[in-house]
């Protein structure tokens, strides 16, 4: 395994890749309690078009796929994969986001047992018509289950109002009619594609012995008859660049409206993975200057009963897409919209603070070095930042870099104020 030190923050990282193509990552934690593993593959809501291995023509399958088959391997007909982990000390999980798939366990004990297991889950699909039928109205209930949770129902009713055809408007899971056209081929046609260990990424975080925990990996995937293959093509989600509508309502039983500002902004293409990474940090310190806690502009919202605990903003840089959001409860949503539209438009470009800056880049590089002492955090970001090119311990360098001068020009290039979507939920 090759290793790299950083000294900055006294972290070894173990990396290799496999004959198959499977990427290794392996960091000792000495003492640590608790041992994290993720097995991830590149392959998330987004990806419902692509080419599959060795054929030249696009494919495209139902919306929730993805979700779909996170549910299905974790069924096995000889034992209860669930009581399995609990039996050797593990808590077992997993999670579909728009970019991955990710499997994940957390250990005190065992951990050679426990990674073989998981291995083996995610390893051995095993699909029928029937198992397939079932969980249909599993995760349909699912579905109407998150549809119930107002946040929830009002960002993807912004993203729908944002975006036209772009992926990212439909929810992870699917839709109730989507998930009913999904068949035992569509998912072994997506396993096949996407679970081959070449676009995959084992990560090992804890009290480990690197060279045996590698060895066990070695010889596990050594079994499989796997070989290395070329990237997969996936649809280049090509979208326009005005807003669907601009303004979108429904109602739902609240105890209070809400409102979410949804902004369209344009991706970055051709742009260097750090350079990428490091537009996304200043966007997110450009936000926080505006509208964190701390602020002025903040307490004054809080002071006038404009907003409540339930407001939030994001900013979200991706390579086929970017959007920004922000929302509250309130009930004066055209004051509230107002007012935030003229903060944006007044602060854009133009922050002078220098002092809160600095604060901040203070606090960001503070609750990064508290986030080393957790696996979990490192695991999750670490696999994360690699599918976008960067190590997560090189993030102290990219925020180092950041200045006042560099989040006032980036503001200016990836938030775009002209396209903005008006989406509200109101009171049955």
């Amino acid at each position: 395994m090759q290793s790299t030190y950083y000294e900055q923050i006294d972290e070894t990282v173990y990396e290799a890749e496999l004959n198959n193509g499977l990427k290794m990552f392996i960091i000792p934690k000495k003492d640590f309690q608790k041992t994290f593993v993720t097995y991830t593959t590149q392959f998330g809501s987004l990806d419902r078009k692509f080419k599959p291995h060795e054929s030249d023509d696009y494919v495209t399958v139902p919306d929730g796929v993805a979700h779909f088959l996170e549910h299905k391997l974790f069924e096995n007909e000889e034992e209860d994969l669930f009581t399995a982990f609990a039996e050797d000390n593990a808590q077992v999980n997993a999670f579909t986001s728009f970019d991955r798939t990710s499997y994940l366990f957390s250990a005190t004990d065992h951990i050679e047992s426990n990674i073989k297991r998981l291995l083996t889950m995610v390893e051995t699909p095993y699909f029928t018509k029937d198992t397939v039928d079932k969980e249909k109205g599993i995760i349909a209930e699912e579905i109407k289950m998150y549809q119930e949770q107002p946040g929830y129902k009002l960002m993807f009713n912004t993203l729908k109002a944002m975006y036209d055809s772009h992926p990212i408007r439909t929810d992870i899971a699917g839709s109730v009619e989507s998930i009913y056209e999904i068949t035992k081929e569509d998912l072994y046609l997506c396993y096949e594609t996407f679970y081959h260990p070449s676009n995959m990424v084992l990560f090992v975080v804890g009290d480990v012995d690197v060279e045996h925990i590698y060895n066990v990996v070695v010889d596990h995937e050594a079994q499989r008859d796997k070989i290395n293959q070329p990237q997969i093509v996936r649809d280049p989600l090509i979208e326009q660049d005005n807003v669907n509508e601009t303004a979108v309502s429904e109602t739902m039983k609240l105890q209070s409206p809400r409102i979410m500002l949804g902004f369209k902004n344009k991706p970055l293409l051709d742009v260097p993975d750090e350079l990428f990474v490091k537009k996304d940090l200043e966007m997110s310190l450009f936000f926080e200057m505006l509208f964190g806690e701390e602020t002025d502009f903040y307490q004054s919202l809080l002071n006038d009963e404009l907003i409540d605990e339930t407001f939030g903003y994001q900013f979200l840089l991706e390579p086929t897409y970017s959007f920004s959001l922000i929302t509250s409860a309130t009930q004066y949503p055209d004051k509230l919209k107002a007012l935030l539209l003229h903060e944006l438009e007044e602060k854009q470009g133009k922050l002078t603070d220098e002092e809160a800056f600095n604060l901040l880049k203070k606090q960001f590089i503070g609750e990064f070095i508290s986030g080393l002492n957790s696996p979990e955090y490192i695991a999750n970001q670490y696999t994360k930042l690699y599918f976008e090119g960067v190590s997560l311990f090189d993030l102290l360098d990219i925020v180092e870099s950041i200045t006042l001068e560099s989040v006032n020009e980036t503001s200016k290039l990836c938030l775009n104020l002209s396209q903005v979507v008006d989406s509200r939920l109101e009171m049955k």
